[in-house]
């Protein structure tokens, strides 16, 4: 490949940045490409001389600005290069922390169907390793360390809270709820305090030859219950052998499963996914797009609102639902969406296809909306004045949360059904081939 043709994948990168990134790898860059990976931080693969590195970007991310950044992210990589824990060399971090370069790994995030088992094994007994590890003996400036049970969760929660409140989201009312409630009832009991990955499991590990060749997208780590991190890999997946997966992961680190506390970190998990995915729209859509990020957090409340109510032992009948007529808008928005599916078969460029692709998502949920929204407004505002609920009173709902408020919960979960009815023709149907994570 000649140096010119190359530099065209350059064209999203400031020559600043370009310029830093040549001088640490010692070669002019000749490729610079963006994989299909990552939600919330902006990822490139360059090529360098012979060297291949992965460029994380600070600017740009749902989380600049903010203490998760790529910097954070650097010291844990550099704290566990000295352990058994398999991570990418930290070949160097840009001034001001704008970037890190990292050392591109062999293999890949997608797993083989026929390696899955295989790698799988495998990751469970890295991850039991990174949870065994001396917190202690590991070099993390700048990472709290918890002395009660309680702190395990609430450090790296208030962290996510404050995150919130900084960045003025306006956060759905359930996830204030769900907020409140994690940071008044922590676990009591921790096995042991680890460093945790955070966000850990499929996709935010890279394999080959059937092992795990290193743990990467370490942004979310902090340190605390182990707990918490096998409730991010149980809502990533483990494969169709769960069980055996969780005894062998429990039988190599030497810590207990703490069903309880899974329960309560699954809670947790979804709470940070809304955060995440409300922060990127906040900002304009973060790696993936606005319009997607608006489904990514539609799917983590309903997901909040089942791990929820499983957790604190609620049951919700199923509300009734108004009829769903056509208006005379209607045409207009089938018209519309016919001719989007029609021209992304036109569209050569991913980025672009992927882009209007998720146009899509803004046009069937205001379909719905047209021929649902004002009756199920009513129904809402009706149900929020009997249960004397609030929804748009932060301080009331999350005061409702610190103290467990059942009505307020039984309300709140029935107007999470509402809402879902307005996506449902999204969830019913595959408009983007995927939903972006944290």
């Amino acid at each position: 490949m000649v140096a010119g043709e190359g530099r065209r994948g350059l064209d999203g990168l400031d020559a600043d940045l370009v310029a830093w990134v040549e001088r640490t790898l010692g070669a002019p860059i000749t490729s610079a490409t963006r994989p299909e990976v990552g939600g919330s931080r902006a990822t490139w693969f360059v090529v360098a001389g012979t060297t291949e590195a992965v460029l994380r970007l600070e600017a740009g991310s749902a989380f600049s600005g903010t203490e998760v950044d790529v910097a954070r992210e650097a010291v844990v990589y550099r704290a566990l290069a000295s352990t058994p824990v398999p991570v990418p060399t930290v070949m160097g971090v840009a001034p001001g922390g704008a970037a890190i370069l990292l050392e591109r790994l062999p293999g890949s995030s997608d797993i083989a169907p026929d390696a899955c088992d295989s790698v799988l094994a495998d990751f469970v007994d890295v991850l039991a390793t990174l949870h065994a590890l001396d917190v202690g003996a590991l070099d993390l400036p700048g990472f709290e360390v918890p002395h009660t049970p309680e702190d395990h969760a609430r450090l790296d929660l208030s962290s996510w809270a404050s995150l919130a409140t900084g960045a003025h989201l306006p956060l759905d009312a359930l996830a204030r709820y769900a907020g409140a409630y994690l940071l008044a009832h922590p676990p009591v009991t921790v096995a042991r305090t680890s460093l945790l990955q955070g966000d850990t499991g499929i996709g935010n590990f890279v394999a080959s030859d059937r092992r795990v060749r290193g743990l990467v997208d370490m942004e979310f780590a902090h340190v605390g219950d182990p707990m918490d991190d096998i409730a991010w890999v149980l809502m990533r997946g483990l494969g169709d052998d769960t069980e055996p997966l969780l005894a062998r992961y429990s039988e190599r680190s030497g810590i207990p499963l703490d069903r309880s506390s899974i329960t309560y970190y699954s809670v947790a998990v979804r709470f940070r996914c809304v955060i995440t995915t409300t922060l990127a729209i906040a900002r304009g859509g973060g790696a993936r797009g606005w319009a997607a990020y608006l489904m990514a957090t539609e799917r983590f409340l309903r997901e909040l609102a089942t791990t929820l109510a499983r957790h604190v032992g609620v049951t919700v009948a199923e509300v009734e639902l108004p009829e769903e007529p056509p208006t005379a808008r209607t045409p207009w928005y089938d018209e519309l969406l016919d001719g989007i599916r029609a021209g992304v078969r036109g569209i050569d460029d991913p980025d672009l296809r992927e882009h209007t692709r998720n146009e899509q998502i803004l046009v069937h949920y205001l379909r719905a909306y047209d021929r649902l929204g004002p009756a199920l407004d009513a129904l809402d505002r009706d149900d929020a004045m009997a249960s004397r609920v609030d929804p748009d009173d932060v301080a009331a709902v999350e005061a409702a949360g610190a103290r467990a408020d059942e009505v307020a919960l039984r309300y709140l979960l029935r107007r999470r059904q509402r809402q879902q009815a307005l996506w449902s023709s999204l969830f019913d149907r595959t408009v983007t081939g995927r939903t972006p994570a944290s």
